[in-house]
Formats: C-alpha cells, structure tokens, sequence
C-alpha cells in the first residue's frame, strides 16, 4: 500500500465528504422531520486519515477510496427499538440503497454494544446537477440505533474491546453482565412506552364515555389531565407535557388531588375567565386548555396563584409583585365566580 499517494488521494478528496456530507444530513433531517418520530440525535463525522489508512491496511485494500465506504458516516440516535423500523423505511426513501446489514436481530446479546442498522447509501438518481454531480457516486454510511444500544457502545469503544476475544476472561462474564442490563433496559423502554400509549388511549376512552361519577374520582397525572382537557376543551390548542407538568406540579402542591377537583374549578370561576380572556387576550386570541385551568385554579385559590408566581420568577421581591397583581386584577372577576356545591 502506497501511504503517501493514499494519503493525497484522500485529502483531495475531502471536500468533496464535508460536500456530501452536509447533503445526505439535511435530506435525512428534513425527511425525519415529517415523522412522529422521537429522536435523540442525528450526527455525523469524516473518518479521520489514520483511521482511513488504518482500515485500508487491516482489509489489504487495493482500492481503499473506492472500497470503504463508511468514509462519510451518520448516526441517528431514537428513544425506542420500534422507532428503528420507522426510521429505516425513511431512509430507503430518501436514498439509493446499496446494502443493509441488521445487527439487532439475530445478534448475540454479548455483542450488544455493536448492535444497530446499518445502511450503504448514495444519492438518488433525480439528485442531478452541479451540486450533486461530484458526490452522486461516492456512498456513505447511515447507522440507526437507541439510545441505550449507543450509551453501550460508546463505552464498549472507551474501554478499547472490539471483539469477544479482546476482553480477558476474568472480565467476560462483567462484560456480558452489562451487555445484558442495557439491552435489559432497552426492551422495557420499549415495554413502558407501549403502556404509556395504552394509558393515554384508555384514559381518552375513559373520558369520552364514562359516567360523571366515575371521571372525577380519577387521579391527577399527566395522563388523565391530558385526556380530560381534550376532551373538556375540543376547541382549544392543548399545551405541551412540559407546561401541563408544571400545572400538575402547582395544582398537588395546592390540595387539589383528583378531576373533579379540576372540574368543580372550572365550573365555578368560568364566567370569570370568559370576562378574563376576553379583557386579557393572548396574541394566538384564545388561552390553551391547561392555561385555562391554570387561571381558573389562581382565582379560586390563593395557596396556588402563590405557587403559580413562584413557578415562574426566580427573585424573591418579582413574586411579592407578582402576587400583589394578580391579586389585585383577579378581584375584579371574583364576584362571577359561582360558589361551588357543597
């Protein structure tokens, strides 16, 4: 092998990686990106000269720019095992395929670390023109894996073990221990996201056809409250987890424990936030379903406009301000809110 003709070879053709690479990247996001799918990361990296050379010498290549074609590398990293299949479908349309190799099913768990989808891609052909010209032949390589198989196999690189043979015997059965926990942990990832999606679907179902009784008997989670609030709300724009995570936070925190506790709220101070809203439009002309409970909890109960002010200002004398407001303004809607059944 000729190093230094390799050497030039490859350095010339660098621009032309960092040029595909950008490419595949934003053909892969922008495809990603009208999926449902949860992702972690979407990465990718130019195989440094020492480890091209590295490589072509371990294969005794005769053709290394032509042969390896991981030069140009991306890795998108999801949540779930069921997204993989997904993500790779995605990837079979957005690209020319050369090859696949799967090394989830069927691998061994003691070679977990090394588990992921790999795929050989190129360019379509209707990617013509002088932007694509130079790279439509040259192939890369996209790999897709979870977040647990990629923890495990970042550490598996750290401690410099790339086969079954490299790690000493007295280290194995560790080795294959923690191989075990995270494919363990990634299967009741998968497990618990599955159920997390039965519990929204029967608390959906719940609220749309259960009796009165039995809906506000039901504990405040972020399950029954999302359901309850599309359901209640149809009308309105629903508020991401992390909003209706804090409202659950403030409104435990204040006493209330159950739906009907929400229920009872809203229908006693309603008429006052419809004169709210109506006086203190937000910019989209309609407060989201969990702000309207949120502003309903805050005229109803002092302990949670507090809890509320302190949610959100971090300096002691903005929440004294704060709450001395909206004291203030939330006494003009106070005398419509209805007193609630004893």
């Amino acid at each position: 092998m000729d190093v230094e003709t390799l050497t030039r070879e490859f350095q010339r053709q660098l621009p032309l990686y960092e040029l595909l690479t950008g490419e595949a990247l934003f053909i892969l996001e922008k495809a990603l990106c009208h999926t449902s799918i949860k992702l972690h990361s979407i990465s990718s990296r130019i195989k440094k000269l020492d480890s091209f050379l590295d490589k072509a010498r371990r294969k005794e290549l005769k053709n290394p720019i032509g042969e390896i074609h991981d030069i140009v590398g991306i890795r998108v990293v999801c949540l779930f095992m069921s997204d993989i299949e997904l993500i790779g479908q995605t990837i079979r349309n957005s690209f020319l395929i050369h090859g696949e190799d799967d090394k989830i099913e069927g691998t061994e768990v003691s070679s977990f670390g090394y588990m992921s989808v790999h795929f050989i891609a190129g360019m379509k052909e209707e990617f013509v023109g002088p932007r694509y010209d130079q790279i439509a032949k040259i192939p890369f390589e996209i790999q897709v894996r979870t977040l647990a198989m990629d923890a495990w196999a970042n550490v598996s690189h750290y401690l410099d073990y790339k086969s079954e043979e490299d790690v000493p015997s007295e280290l194995r059965r560790d080795f294959y221990a923690l191989s075990g926990l995270f494919y363990v942990a990634d299967k009741h990832f998968e497990m618990f996201y599955s159920s997390r999606r039965q519990s929204k679907k029967k608390m959906t179902e719940l609220f749309e056809g259960a009796s009165p009784e039995v809906v506000t008997k039901q504990e405040i989670n972020l399950d029954s409250l999302d359901a309850y609030l599309r359901v209640r709300f149809p009308d309105r724009e629903p508020m991401d987890a992390d909003y209706l995570s804090m409202l659950i936070s403030g409104l435990l925190q204040a006493g209330y424990k159950t739906i009907g506790d929400i229920e009872r709220i809203l229908d006693s101070a309603w008429d006052a936030f419809l004169l709210y809203e109506k006086d203190y439009p937000p910019a989209e002309g309609k407060f989201a379903d969990a702000v309207a409970v949120s502003i309903a909890a805050r005229m109803c109960n002092e302990k949670y406009l507090r809890i509320w002010a302190e949610q959100v200002y971090i300096h002691q004398v903005r929440i004294t301000r704060a709450v001395a407001e909206e004291k203030e303004l939330y006494e003009e809607f106070r005398k419509f809110i209805k007193k609630p059944d004893a």
